[in-house]
């Protein structure tokens, strides 16, 4: 059971980071997410997830509560948080589940949060300006990774 589970976690990563370097290079070009990924990925990791069951149900649903939290933030702030940001969480969480998914979440707000304040400092970004959040979730999927081979 545990090479089971253990195949399904690393496929997951494997299909996150996918995921996201699709996603930040079209963030990074069109400023949005390729919706059709999107689905082809949710569903892709449902069916692994039912398969192998590398995770359990409530884990899966609290993974795309953390989406659906950024969706709803994305509704509150009228798009000042991206819509599609919050669709790419709902998916990373069917993959990460809860707690791996705000992980994510937060490594990619300090990420952000450090790259976009010392733009502030330098001069080089403004207080209204748009940004991809994507490219930020990317790098925090890759440093998750590392982390975990260290």
């Amino acid at each position: 059971m545990f090479g089971v589970w253990r195949i399904g976690y690393m496929w997951s990563e494997y299909c996150v980071i996918l995921l996201l370097v699709w996603n930040a290079r079209q963030d990074l070009r069109q400023h949005e997410v390729s919706i059709p990924s999107l689905g082809i990925f949710a569903a892709a990791g449902i069916l692994v997830n039912l398969l192998l069951k590398y995770q359990s149900s409530l884990e899966l649903l609290t993974g795309i509560g953390s989406g659906v939290f950024v969706l709803a933030a994305a509704a509150v702030t009228r798009g000042a948080i991206g819509f599609g940001d919050g669709l790419l969480l709902c998916v990373t969480g069917i993959y990460l589940g809860g707690s791996e998914n705000m992980q994510l979440l937060m490594a990619g707000l300090i990420l952000c949060a450090l790259v976009l304040g010392a733009g502030l400092i330098l001069g080089k970004a403004g207080w209204k300006q748009q940004f991809p959040f994507v490219p930020f979730l990317c790098l925090a999927q890759f440093g998750r990774m590392l982390w975990k081979v260290v």
